[in-house]
């Protein structure tokens, strides 16, 4: 059974693993990972479990400061590469958003939209069609190690 939980300072390690197994163009997982879970509220973490071994995470971030309609961006979302698959994407995407809106309520505040980029040639673009309701808006060529499209999901709310 996937349990979805916030992400706890305990966990940078293991989430830092996820990290560098699945992302392999990335260097000092663990600092990336560190720094950006210290960025709570505005970066938000929520990790994957099975039999209390953490096998994924989401990374979410409220873009251009807090604000009363948010644009929220999937920064990045991991699953142990032997792990994918399973519906723990589909998980930590259905189950960490739910949290993310109650938070947002106590301060008046809704996802207006939610935005992913990724790689053009990634077949998580299915995820973020299913789980988000995303359509590529754009296509920046060259940015990273390939070219990288530009997935909102719009009107959220």
């Amino acid at each position: 059974m996937i349990k979805i939980r916030p992400m706890k300072e305990k966990d940078i390690a293991e989430t830092a693993e996820i990290h560098s197994k699945t992302f392999m163009r990335q260097s000092l997982s663990y600092e990336w990972i560190s720094c950006n879970f210290k960025a709570f509220p505005r970066i938000k973490y929520f990790v994957a479990e099975i039999e209390e071994k953490i096998v994924g995470y989401v990374q979410w971030i409220e873009k251009s400061g807090f604000r009363k309609d948010i644009v929220l961006e999937l920064e990045q979302i991991a699953v142990l590469p032997s792990m994918q698959g399973m519906g723990i994407g589909t998980a930590l995407i259905n189950q960490s958003l739910p949290t993310i809106k109650d938070e947002l309520k106590k301060r008046n505040a809704h996802i207006k939209h939610i935005m992913v980029t990724t790689r053009d040639d990634n077949p998580a673009q299915r995820l973020y069609a299913k789980t988000l309701n995303a359509k590529v808006e754009s296509t920046i060529s060259n940015l990273f190690s390939s070219d990288e499209v530009l997935m909102i999901s719009r009107n959220v709310s």
